[in-house]
């Protein structure tokens, strides 16, 4: 089975005095290189370019001139070049770190090629967190000849899945931030990894890095995602250079053998006590939770309870009220029909008054006309007596 072709995807801004090491440690460990150089101002993409074909694949200038540093662009671009590129298996490297091979006889790209040859596709490594315990390191040192102690990684940095092997199928950085390839059917090989990070090599280049380079460049969307927090605690004037008492001395073989012992699936059985007690723990606070909301809602439904026979003894009083309003308003309407019918009676004899005082006022016209026609004769021949007289 021949050996995998093995790329690793860098990004890069401002590395210029580690580069040239960090691309040549791989293409020394068989392994081919792409970098994406962010908008460095300091030379990193000539520095690396040293390289071209001789295992430097490309430098993709993202930016011309430094800019906001948008880690999800970045994601994404490795993402993409993750189909396109002629490979088998990828690793999502930075600019200022070196990954070795558990096996101390095997150089990186043998030992990927041993896992594939096992059956899995992705790979975790143990971050080693390397800093400066003295401030005498110039461009062209070996970073890691020079520092040689460091610390385990914080909390959100455990998880280094960053190794994987080519399925045809998408593969998702975005969603951890860069911490783990993502993709369906992976299956992470158990022994860890090495890998050696050198982000700061002495007080003026930490103060730089992290306050002119790093910190005024995040963007407030990606912090908010929960990004980006590998500085909050540094605040201008904290000293950069350590105190090796409070840091480890690298043993090659002691880490070797600690990852030999202290792998992924050793980890999964001795967490998984701690997992049951966690879920007990959880069970049990969800339970009082429960139980106090239950408890709450059974005394809003007694008061609820108590405001509805409360309501429906006032609706039986209106009810009542209603039916008396009714029946006066019943015995109105009778009284009321009695009335007219007393109106309509009264009308009815009103009428009859009338024709009966018609008639009189008939009679006595008549009467009227009677004794005007009796006494008009005798007055007419008396006047004609008298004419003739």
């Amino acid at each position: 089975m021949p050996e995998p072709r093995v790329t690793a995807i860098v990004a890069a801004y401002n590395e210029a005095d580690v580069i040239g090491q960090v691309v040549g440690d791989l293409v020394g460990q068989g392994v081919s290189v792409y970098l994406l150089d962010d908008g460095s101002t300091d030379g990193t993409a000539d520095a690396a370019s040293a390289w071209l074909g001789r295992g430097l694949l490309h430098v993709e200038r993202l930016a011309e001139a430094p800019g906001p540093f948008r880690w999800e662009c970045i994601l994404r671009r490795k993402e993409a070049l993750a189909r396109q590129l002629d490979a088998d298996w990828f690793i999502h490297h930075d600019a200022d770190e070196f990954r070795e091979s558990p096996w101390p006889h095997l150089r990186l790209g043998a030992a990927i090629h041993a896992v594939d040859a096992a059956g899995y596709n992705a790979i975790d490594f143990e971050l080693l967190n390397f800093w400066p315990t003295h401030d005498r390191f110039r461009p062209g040192d070996d970073v890691r000849a020079a520092f040689t102690h460091y610390e385990g990684p914080q909390p959100w940095d455990k998880v280094q899945v960053r190794c994987w092997k080519k399925t045809g199928g998408p593969v998702d950085l975005v969603s951890s931030g860069g911490h783990e390839a993502v993709f369906e059917g992976r299956r992470v090989f158990p022994l860890r990894f090495l890998l050696r990070h050198y982000p700061v090599r002495g007080q003026a280049h930490g103060e730089r890095k992290v306050f002119q380079e790093r910190q005024g460049r995040f963007e407030e969307a990606e912090r908010a995602r929960g990004w980006h927090r590998q500085y909050d605690q540094i605040a201008p004037g904290t000293p950069f250079i350590r105190d090796p008492a409070t840091l480890t001395r690298f043993d090659a073989e002691a880490v070797r053998l600690r990852l030999m012992v202290d792998h992924r699936l050793v980890e999964e059985l001795q967490q998984a006590p701690a997992a049951r007690d966690r879920l007990l723990l959880e069970s049990e606070r969800a339970r009082e939770a429960l139980s106090r909301a239950l408890d709450l809602r059974n005394r809003e439904a007694e008061r609820l309870g108590r405001e509805l026979d409360l309501r429906n003894h006032e609706a039986d009083r209106l009810g009542r009220e209603l039916d008396a309003r009714n029946r006066e308003a019943e015995r109105l309407g009778r009284d009321l029909d009695a009335r007219n019918r007393e109106v309509e009676g009264l009308g009815r004899a009103l009428a009859v008054s009338e024709e009966g005082r018609a008639r009189l006022q008939a009679e006595l016209a008549a009467v009227r006309d009677s004794r005007t026609w009796r006494w008009s004769a005798p007055l007419r021949a008396l006047g004609r007596r008298m004419g003739r007289g």
